[in-house]
């Protein structure tokens, strides 16, 4: 099982670089506590059991870089943003209570966290 895992990071790891390397250009102090939350639920979002949530993750992901690259400008990022927060409202609503609070922290925390570091970015 753990080997199935790591085909799974290992598939995104060019765009996991990508990433690092966006946010390793971040050298505001006054948002490095964000960029680390931001990197430590990523990691756990990306690792989770639920496709939904591995799912938000990667398409945060690749929408950060593409704000990054300049491919999509801040307000089609914050579109996003709020289009996934609230079609995930709907799913963390569905999940069973004692599942509730981590599925929102890897879901609609990531995404707020994301808007601080976008900011950052661009």
């Amino acid at each position: 099982m753990p080997s199935a895992g790591k085909t799974k990071r290992r598939k995104s790891s060019r765009k996991k670089s990508e990433l690092d390397s966006a946010l390793s250009q971040i050298s505001d102090e006054s948002v490095a506590a964000a960029k680390e939350e931001f990197q430590d639920l990523l990691a756990q979002a990306k690792g989770d059991t639920s496709e939904l949530i591995r799912q938000n993750a990667e398409e945060l992901e690749e929408r950060l870089v593409l704000l990054k690259k300049r491919k999509i400008d801040k307000e089609d990022f914050d579109h996003f943003v709020e289009n996934q927060k609230r079609d995930l409202r709907v799913f963390i609503d569905s999940q069973p209570a004692q599942a509730q609070e981590r599925t929102e922290k890897l879901t609609l925390q990531v995404l707020e966290v994301a808007a601080k570091v976008a900011i950052a970015l661009i």
